[in-house]
């Protein structure tokens, strides 16, 4: 198995785990399946500040959902130079305003320690940017890297993920 289906592979198998364990996958029985997820892949590993990632809600089942929480999941190379990403996200409220909300995700702690895990040189790291959100079918959401640098290595996927 070549590198690249592998690390797909472990990708797809953390994003399983971390579902299962927050008992979201299929039907729960109890009608509360109603959560989003999508990821972008940097195929070249290289994130530019020109072209933001742009997520449309298109797997609501109902057309809106209150009250839920927005995780961001990343995965970057152990080559990563920085310890933490700064991310724009940008979401209507409403027809005619646009919220754009900061978001610093630490990567490494003081020390230089990954707090993602992985295999290899991928590490993977998923973390709460919204409590009390709201979402509905057909919402762009909108991620940006406001770092200094125009193009930024070492970042391989970004995601979102909804849970009700």
């Amino acid at each position: 198995m070549n590198r690249s289906v592998f690390n797909r592979l472990s990708a797809l198998a953390a994003v399983a785990i971390m579902m299962a364990s927050c008992g979201i996958t299929g039907s729960r029985g109890n009608g509360d399946d109603n959560y989003f997820s999508a990821f972008h892949t940097f195929r070249s590993q290289k994130w530019d500040y020109a072209r933001p990632v742009e997520f449309t809600v298109d797997t609501l089942r109902d057309s809106v959902s209150h009250g839920g929480s927005l995780l961001l999941a990343v995965r970057h190379t152990s080559g990563y130079e920085y310890s933490n990403l700064w991310l724009e996200l940008s979401y209507p409220i409403n027809d005619s305003v646009t919220r754009r909300d900061t978001v610093n995700l630490i990567l490494a702690d003081d020390f230089g320690h990954w707090r993602g895990h992985g295999t290899g040189p991928s590490l993977q790291i998923t973390d709460t940017i919204a409590r009390d959100f709201t979402i509905s079918k057909g919402m762009p959401l909108t991620l940006r890297h406001i770092m200094r640098v125009d193009t930024l290595p070492n970042i391989e996927q970004v995601g979102l993920v909804y849970l009700p």
